[in-house]
């Protein structure tokens, strides 16, 4: 499961991105090295890059991984608000150094019609 696909709630937006454990463990645990935090790049579909801060809690039985570093910024940029859909897609790319690819889809009412677009 190299890829996931999150539908943005409010705290998403307005606190941090709750990234989904199960997708945590299988692809990105194993990068932690027994600390709590990583930087992750990651590229958006223009082609620039972010920065985004994991970090999971060191109690309990539960990761409970989340991205807090970072995200507002790209949340602002992006213009994203709850409703709105994130894919992270597994896209290794040499020249910027990314493993991953970031997608925001929006809902679009165009000539009376919702469609998804890609921004």
């Amino acid at each position: 499961m190299a890829n996931f696909r999150k539908t943005l709630s409010e705290t998403d937006v307005e606190v941090r991105f709750s990234v989904p454990s199960k997708w945590f463990e299988e692809n990105l645990f194993s990068r932690f090295e027994s600390k709590n935090k990583l930087d992750l790049p990651v590229k958006d579909l223009s082609g620039e890059v972010q920065s985004f801060g994991f970090s999971v809690r060191t109690k309990g039985n539960h990761f409970k991984p989340v991205i807090s570093r970072g995200w507002r910024k790209f949340v602002r940029a992006k213009g994203l608000k709850p409703g709105n859909k994130i894919i992270f897609v597994m896209e290794n790319d040499p020249e910027t150094g990314t493993g991953y690819k970031v997608e925001v889809i929006k809902e679009i009412r165009l000539f009376g019609t919702d469609i998804e677009g890609r921004v």
